[in-house]
């Protein structure tokens, strides 16, 4: 059974991604790249936010830092106030009530927290990597090992929770296991410990 429990916050804990999109079409039509909604959504959460950015960057001969800072600024100022998804917080309850312990992994800054402590989620977690603390991102497992040392996790009853291939790559890379949220229903993420497509179906395989 699972003890601890490392979640995404992109798409996992909170419904941020109507915000993403709107900002990263907006940032993209700024530097006169045009791809549809349907294409740019499926590419960052096949892949990421970051690999978008670069991909048309690249395409386009755009200097990538640039872009990318335009997009955080849009981003920022647009994502006030996004609501926990379906099944956040009475999972994340559930692992505490169990006996185990939330984690929250991130490429987010601190503003997760935030976010966090607003909805009243942030008294569940035991401790949250950001952005700010500059480690590798998934699906690198430096920041999951961070966790996993620091705070004596075994690494066989831990779980990386999250929407996309490289929260499921980061966790198995960092020997723990891994769990698809498949949100959206685009399955093929094979190597999943477990794949859910509703928070509240983790709760069996905590305790």
């Amino acid at each position: 059974m699972l003890d601890s429990v490392i979640w995404d916050f992109d798409g996992t804990l909170y419904d941020t991604y109507p915000i993403i999109l709107k900002s990263l079409q907006k940032t993209l039509q700024e530097f006169n790249i045009q791809v549809e909604d349907s294409e740019l959504y499926r590419l960052i959460k096949v892949r990421s936010v970051h690999y978008a950015i670069q991909h048309f960057s690249e395409l386009k001969g755009l200097p990538n830092e640039q872009v990318k800072a335009r997009y955080h600024e849009i981003e920022e100022d647009r994502q006030l106030e996004p609501r926990p998804l379906k099944g956040a917080l009475e999972t994340c309850q559930a692992v505490i009530d169990k006996g185990g312990r939330n984690f929250l992994l991130t490429h987010r800054d601190r503003g997760a927290i935030r976010f966090l402590e607003h909805d009243g989620l942030a008294e569940l977690f035991t401790d949250f990597v950001t952005s700010d603390q500059h480690f590798k991102r998934k699906p690198d497992p430096e920041s999951l090992i961070y966790l996993i040392s620091r705070y004596q996790l075994k690494a066989a009853n831990t779980i990386m929770v999250g929407d996309r291939p490289l929260d499921v790559e980061a966790g198995l890379n960092a020997g723990a296991k891994a769990c698809f949220y498949d949100i959206d229903g685009f399955h093929g993420v094979s190597n999943a410990t477990i794949t859910i497509d509703q928070l509240t179906d983790l709760i069996p395989y905590i305790g």
